[in-house]
C-alpha cells in the first residue's frame, strides 16, 4: 500500500496505523474442548512511540494446522519493513496497547 493512500484511508475515518515488521509466527487456536478452530499469523511489530503490541490476523478457514499455514501462508515481510496494519473499527482494542497485547487487525500490508 502507498503512503498516500494510507493517509488518505486515515482521514477517511479508517483505523490505520505505520508500524516496523519485527518477527513473525503462526498459533493454533482452539475452543474449550481443546477442538482446533483456526490458525492465525501474529506479527510482532514496533511502533514509533516504542510500544510492540503483537498483531493477529486470521489464516484462510481451510488451513487447519500449522504446517499447513507454513506451507501456504508464509511470511513475506522483511525484518525492518514498514508495514500498514489496518484495523476493523467495530473491534473493541485500540493501538496504544502495552507490549505483548494481542490486537485484532483486518489487514497487514507492505508499505510502498
Amino acid at each position: 500500500m502507498k503512503q498516500n493512500i494510507a493517509v488518505e484511508e486515515f482521514l477517511a475515518g479508517r483505523r490505520v496505523v505505520i508500524a516496523k515488521f519485527v518477527a513473525h509466527r503462526h498459533k493454533e487456536v482452539q475452543n474449550k474442548a481443546k477442538k482446533v478452530v483456526g490458525i492465525v499469523n501474529l506479527y510482532e511489530v514496533q511502533c514509533a512511540d516504542g510500544k510492540a503490541p503483537t498483531v493477529q490476523t486470521w489464516c484462510p478457514r481451510n488451513v487447519q494446522t500449522v504446517e499447513e499455514a507454513a506451507a501456504q501462508c508464509p511470511c513475506t515481510f522483511k525484518e525492518g519493513q514498514k508495514l500498514v496494519v489496518g484495523f476493523d473499527s467495530m473491534e473493541p482494542n485500540n493501538f496504544d496497547a502495552k507490549n505483548g497485547v494481542i490486537i485484532r487487525a483486518v489487514s497487514v500490508l507492505p508499505l510502498e
